[in-house]
């Protein structure tokens, strides 16, 4: 693979109506509820779930119909309420991108999650497939928000 030259990352900020532990929480340990799997997933119309272990070493990973896990990445980073960093490789390790988004406080109840999708020049595709996740990571952050009410 030749390494391609530098792709800008993909930063999609939020404002959100939550502190930062609510909103850490619901990232990882509600996944399942926000996350639009029939659309973006692996397994499309047969995934049944989607699980984020928020732990150093933790897995990122969809549940098909039959009960096969497909992985999506590894966490390398877990800071609760502050920081998560995990490889995106949805099972192509050699194409793997990096995910960090962090949480910081704005007032009592209230924060801004920063999502940076980064490592594109690593991507056999980089340029091509860095464009549909910059609007793909719009509506699946949207549902994020409304599911976090």
């Amino acid at each position: 693979m030749d390494v391609q030259s530098p792709i800008e990352p993909i930063v999609k900020q939020l404002a959100l109506n939550a502190p930062c532990e609510a909103a850490f929480r619901h990232f990882t340990d509600n996944i399942d509820v926000w996350w639009p799997l029939k659309s973006h997933s692996l397994s499309e119309k047969n995934a049944a779930a989607v699980r984020f272990e928020a732990k150093e070493g933790g897995r990122i990973y969809e549940i098909d119909y039959a009960g096969n896990e497909r992985e999506w990445g590894r966490v390398s980073v877990c800071e609760p309420p502050r920081r998560l960093v995990f490889s995106w490789v949805l099972e192509a390790p050699a194409d793997a991108t990096e995910v960090e988004v962090s949480f910081e406080p704005t007032g009592d109840n209230a924060c801004a999650m920063t999502l940076v999708h980064r490592n594109w020049e690593t991507h056999s595709k980089g340029r091509a497939v860095r464009d549909g996740y910059h609007t793909g990571w719009d509506g699946v952050l949207e549902r994020f928000v409304q599911a976090l009410g």
